[in-house]
């Protein structure tokens, strides 16, 4: 099974990887998400081309838009890396770990569908002065709020249909993971 957002192959091997930054914990006979991107199982084909474009054809504003996703994930994957360093319990580290590694591999679709050459260096932040789990999860649930709001709304302003769509399965996977960070704050607290 190959996802055509990500292009990652889905088997045996690999279908449970990130399970904890996923909404539903994928199992060999349900696999409900790509364990790598985290988009859901209509995106998730046995047979079928991975979405691309040339970047050659893309518009300014398409290529702004891939450039400031790109960025925006690079950005969350750092902080979701500094996260899982400061957590203290074993829950809110493995879902930051597994959340910032998917946040990775959505900057590597903007990546590629925008023809950059590289993924962007981003300046290290100090996130220590969040001392406690609930404090970064809470962080954590706003970035994810950020990141669907932008999907979402520059899902709209794209002529694109392949970067349109990509662009809405990745805010779905957003909305994914403000529930995610939701339902660990209520343990937190």
């Amino acid at each position: 099974m190959k996802c055509l957002v990500c292009g990652m192959e889905i088997n045996t091997n690999n279908y449970g990887v990130n399970n904890k930054g996923l909404l539903g914990e994928n199992d060999i006979e349900h696999i409900k998400y790509c364990p790598f991107c985290g988009v859901d199982y209509k995106y998730l084909k046995t047979g079928g081309e991975v979405y691309s474009v040339c970047p050659q054809t893309l518009d300014k504003n398409t290529l702004l838009t891939l450039d400031h996703a790109m960025k925006l994930e690079i950005f969350n994957s750092e902080f979701y890396m500094a996260a899982a360093k400061l957590a203290k319990g074993a829950n809110a580290r493995e879902a930051f770990e597994a959340l910032s590694k998917i946040e990775r591999v959505h900057a590597i679709v903007h990546q590629k569908l925008g023809g950059f050459k590289e993924l962007p260096k981003l300046v290290n932040i100090d996130y220590s002065k969040h001392k406690n789990d609930k404090s970064l999860m809470e962080l954590a649930q706003n970035r994810e709020i950020h990141a669907t709001a932008f999907y979402e709304k520059k899902s709209k302003e794209i002529n694109n249909l392949v970067v349109k769509e990509v662009l809405i399965a990745l805010a779905v996977v957003e909305r994914d993971h403000i529930q995610i960070a939701s339902k660990l704050l209520t343990h937190i607290l």
